[in-house]
C-alpha cells in the first residue's frame, strides 16, 4: 500500500512515469493534471532533482516537497501544521526508472510556443515496460507529458500533465526544505486524491 500510495502521490505531483528526462532547468508554473475526466490544478516550483507542489484537495491546501537528490518526500498540511515523510528509493521516480529509448517525433506548437514531441519507452523498478510522451520547449522544460499508471480499480489509465504560465529562473532554496514548526505524523495523502 505504501509503494502504491507514493506512486499516486508522484502522479499527482508530476514526478513519476515517463517524465523521461531529468529537467536541468529551474522554473515555477501552474501544472494541470488530467485523469479520467478529472482535473487537478497545482502550483509547482522546480529545480534540478527537487520540486515543491501545492494543491487544494477537498478544500484543504496540501504541499509536497520532493527531493529525489535525497530520495525523500515530505507531505505537508499547513492548516494543521503537520507533515508526513516518505522514502522515494523504492518509487518509480525519473531517477529510479530505466529509460530504454527516447525518440523525437517532430515539432508542434503549444500555447503559441514551439515544442518538440518525444516518445519515451521505459521500465519500472518492478520490470513493467511502459511508453509515454513528453513535449519539451527550447528551454528544456517539459510543458506537457502523457504516461500510464495503474488506477485503484487495477486498470491502466493515462495521465496528462500540462504546464501553464512557466516562469524560468532560480527558485529559493528554502522552498525545498521542511519548514520549521511542523509536527511529524503518519500521513497518507493518497486517500484524499480523487483518482
Amino acid at each position: 500500500m505504501i509503494r502504491r500510495s507514493m506512486i499516486l502521490i508522484a502522479l499527482l505531483f508530476g514526478s513519476a512515469g515517463s517524465h523521461a528526462l531529468l529537467e536541468d532547468v529551474s522554473y515555477q508554473a501552474t501544472r494541470v493534471m488530467r485523469v479520467d475526466g478529472r482535473e487537478i490544478v497545482t502550483q509547482v516550483h522546480h529545480a534540478p532533482r527537487m520540486e515543491r507542489i501545492t494543491a487544494s484537495l477537498i478544500g484543504m491546501e496540501v504541499t509536497v516537497i520532493m527531493r529525489t537528490d535525497r530520495n525523500l518526500a515530505w507531505q505537508l498540511i499547513p492548516l494543521m501544521g503537520v507533515y508526513g515523510e516518505s522514502d522515494l528509493s523504492a518509487m518509480d521516480t525519473p531517477e529510479n526508472i530505466r529509460i530504454l529509448s527516447r525518440e523525437p517525433l517532430g515539432a508542434e506548437t503549444m500555447q503559441g510556443v514551439s515544442v518538440t514531441k518525444y516518445r519515451a519507452r521505459f521500465v519500472t523498478q518492478g520490470g513493467t515496460h511502459h511508453e509515454g510522451f513528453y513535449w519539451q520547449n527550447a528551454d528544456g522544460v517539459h510543458v506537457r507529458t502523457e504516461f500510464p499508471y495503474i488506477g485503484r480499480d487495477g486498470t491502466e489509465k493515462r495521465v496528462e500533465l500540462e504546464l501553464r504560465d512557466v516562469e524560468l529562473g532560480p527558485q529559493p532554496a528554502y522552498l525545498f526544505e521542511l519548514p520549521e514548526g511542523y509536527s511529524k505524523i503518519d500521513l497518507d495523502i493518497v486517500s484524499l486524491l480523487p483518482i
